[in-house]
């Protein structure tokens, strides 16, 4: 009777053993509620890395939005805006045209009224000193050697007077010596001392004590020293450069 009873509860058990299991419950799908949520943003927030806020600014692009015409517009309304549109542009151009000549002709005439002020401002050299004639037409090419023919004929003042008036020639138009008509030979010596170099100061000097020994005090002049002023004419008082 033991021995039946065993049988049956190992049989009993073989058979709940090979019977199939239910299958695992699938994992829940449903959505979190909004505590749950709520109560998750608030412990992120908590965290130092993640709850701050910061905004950020960026630059883009705006583009520009064309006004469509109404679909029911008329087609000569249209024609009538596409006109003023290229009219207007037109008139953009030409207005810039205009405004851009009156500053070329402006400019022009301010630098032109500074460029004739400068010229005024400026004293016309002088043609005269006393009587002494010193344009440079009136001289000949050559002074110092048109002087020299003088000398050797004799005519000792007459070379004495073209060595002086070529000296002032081209003290003034050579050398832009400021000489006044009315100025004296002291005066004129003055000016020219101050704005010649030394050595051509030194020269109209000796030049000009010889003209006034002829011409005020009566001395006959010598020779040697006259010839001299006329041999060295053109290297004192040629070219300025």
């Amino acid at each position: 009777m033991k021995i039946a009873v065993v049988m049956l509860v190992l049989t009993c058990g073989s058979v709940w053993a090979e019977a199939p299991q239910p299958p695992p419950a699938p994992p829940s799908t449903a959505s979190p509620s909004r505590e749950a949520v709520a109560a998750a943003i608030a412990k992120l927030r908590l965290d130092p890395n993640l709850g701050q806020e910061h905004k950020m600014r960026t630059l883009h692009w705006k583009e520009s939005k064309e006004s469509a015409p109404p679909p029911d517009a008329p087609s000569w309304l249209m024609g009538l805006f596409d006109y003023l549109g290229q009219a207007g542009s037109l008139l953009m151009w030409l207005g810039g045209a205009i405004l851009a000549a009156f500053v070329i002709v402006g400019s022009f005439r301010f630098f032109r009224g500074r460029a004739r002020s400068t010229k005024l401002a400026r004293p016309n050299p002088v043609s005269h000193v006393g009587d002494l004639d010193i344009r440079p037409d009136s001289l000949p090419e050559d002074v110092g050697a048109a002087a020299l023919e003088l000398l050797n004929a004799g005519r000792v003042r007459d070379a004495l007077s073209l060595l002086y008036r070529g000296a002032l020639s081209r003290a003034v138009h050579g050398f832009g010596v400021t000489i006044q008509e009315s100025h004296t030979e002291g005066e004129a010596l003055r000016v020219v001392v101050a704005a010649l170099d030394a050595s051509r100061a030194d020269y109209f000097r000796e030049l000009v004590a010889l003209w006034q020994g002829a011409v005020y005090a009566g001395q006959p002049a010598p020779i040697a020293p006259v010839a001299a002023l006329c041999s060295s004419f053109a290297t004192q008082l040629g070219d300025p450069a």
